[in-house]
């Protein structure tokens, strides 16, 4: 079982949480894991922030949302706690690129995984941040973390986002479907690639509870992801089985 070490409040909507553990420890840059916070409810993924394993030791940041599952962990995740279950590091390593001009876009939790990225990708690229901000989560209260970036701007919705009129060779951005369906739009003529959000519930290719329509093809972002060309991912028939699962879900939590 991982334990609780530190708990910090970044703001009413986000905690930034740091677990000893010691296979989690040894993700390489872009990978998640699961968490299971009690017997009961269901895993939820989650991006790791940084690493340490020297220390045995991960952080990663949660969000609080509408969800009651979210919800019932925001409110009662203490420190010298131990989780039920973990499994991880989950997923495909991100690419290693060079001399590139890299623009991340990032919204609410999804700038953990970007963080992760923009560390790894620094020291052999060019790297700006572009944040969302939202209800939720500013930039403000991650302005500690935006240091590694040469540039950052913010914008106050997806609406607002444009271009800024540098070139990039590569979009990278997390947090949100919508925001990387949008991107794929603005930026026609560029590799866009994104975390997507997918419920994942075993992260070996098992269950298919994460399983998207990927270039006319199922994909399984679990195994063969997160990180995928945006261009070629159904986000209607992705957020089409959300709502199906969501219902489900709500409705055996109540069973």
């Amino acid at each position: 079982m991982a334990e609780v070490l530190e708990v910090l409040d970044i703001s009413k909507s986000l905690k930034l949480i740091k677990l000893r553990s010691l296979y989690l420890s040894k993700a390489k840059p872009g990978q998640f894991f699961v968490m299971q916070y009690q017997e009961k409810p269901e895993r939820i993924p989650l991006f790791i922030m940084d690493s340490n394993q020297n220390e045995n030791t991960i952080t990663f940041l949660l969000q609080k949302s509408d969800d009651i599952l979210n919800i019932e962990i925001f409110d009662n995740i203490k420190v010298g706690q131990r989780l039920y279950y973990v499994e991880g590091p989950a997923g495909k390593p991100f690419p290693l690129l060079e001399n590139k001009n890299i623009l991340f876009v990032s919204m609410n939790w999804g700038f953990a995984g970007i963080y992760n990225i923009a560390k790894y990708l620094k020291s052999k690229n060019n790297i700006d941040l572009a944040f969302i901000d939202t209800d939720s989560v500013n930039l403000e209260v991650l302005k500690p973390f935006t240091t590694i970036f040469n540039n950052v701007y913010e914008y106050s919705s997806i609406d607002t986002f444009g271009q800024n009129g540098k070139h990039y060779d590569v979009i990278v951005s997390a947090g949100s479907n919508e925001l990387a369906k949008e991107l794929v739009s603005i930026y026609e003529d560029k590799e866009v690639v994104c975390a997507v959000i997918t419920r994942m519930l075993c992260t070996v290719g098992l269950c298919l509870a994460c399983r998207i329509q990927y270039d006319g093809k199922m994909k399984l972002p679990c195994v063969e992801g997160p990180w995928l060309d945006a261009s070629k991912i159904d986000f209607d028939d992705l957020n089409r089985r959300h709502l199906i699962l969501k219902d489900v879900l709500v409705r055996s939590r109540k069973s």
